[in-house]
């Protein structure tokens, strides 16, 4: 039943953020001659004011629930789009083919490398081995990280990592990320989305049975301690766009 509960929460964030709902195929940033992974979407951001084009969305998989591939590079130290595709699926003779279409021209017109001065945050760019596969997300945890800070659009510095570093980097900042009000924010709209669970009759599979006598305040306080434990364990695992700045900021 907890279980049970607890899978129809995140189902419920899911519809929230789905890009939680699958292992997601990442943007990349084109650094030199390699091409790298980018475990975050910069576009998001423009895209809350600019929203994407409905007509541009075509066979959208579970495994890129935003529509789109996007590849980035610094150009001068700033951040700016190379390019962005659509994916395309064609069905012949049984078999499934796949291919990337350019829609840079239908989201931004012919400004070539359009500029990202609205993005401000981190690049987290894995590479090497994958060490633990996670069916969720940007989740999946790397050998080694390259960790760039960005800041209107304009590189600042960067850092690499081993996954261990990075794993350690992140619970470092997750603890500062527990003190911010945006932590605050997300837990009381995570934490409500629960509560609406667990109080839906349509849900509870204890409805019927009898309940024996309990004391509330205790019962309440263990809910509260639950919850909260849960709350954690989801944001820390597949949250990643809270961690905006390669220095863990000291309060």
């Amino acid at each position: 039943m907890k279980c049970y509960k607890l899978f129809f929460v995140f189902f419920l964030l899911f519809t929230v953020n789905k890009s939680f709902a699958t292992a997601q195929v990442p943007d990349y940033l084109i650094v030199d001659r390699d091409t790298l992974m980018i475990q975050s979407n910069p576009l998001d951001d423009y895209f809350k004011d600019h929203p994407f084009p409905e007509k541009l969305r075509t066979n959208i998989s579970s495994a890129n629930w935003r529509g789109y591939i996007a590849y980035f590079k610094f150009l001068n130290g700033k951040l700016v789009v190379e390019n962005i595709y659509k994916e395309e699926y064609n069905d012949e003779n049984g078999k499934r083919d796949y291919s990337l279409v350019s829609i840079y021209k239908d989201i931004f017109g012919e400004n070539q490398n359009f500029d990202c001065s609205f993005y401000s945050g981190l690049l987290i760019c894995p590479s090497g081995k994958m060490l633990q596969y996670v069916h969720m997300g940007y989740s999946s945890l790397y050998e080694n990280y390259k960790l760039i800070e960005v800041e209107k659009g304009m590189k600042m510095k960067s850092k690499e990592m081993t996954g261990e570093e990075f794993q350690n980097f992140k619970i470092n900042y997750f603890k500062y990320f527990k003190t911010t009000e945006e932590y605050k924010q997300k837990a009381k709209e995570f934490k409500e989305m629960m509560t609406d669970v667990e109080n839906d009759p349509a849900l509870n599979l204890d409805n019927n049975t009898k309940k024996k006598r309990e004391n509330k305040a205790l019962k309440k306080k263990e809910a509260e301690f639950k919850a909260d434990k849960q709350v954690d364990s989801f944001m820390f695992m597949f949250l990643s766009d809270y961690i905006k700045t390669i220095e863990i900021p000291v309060d």
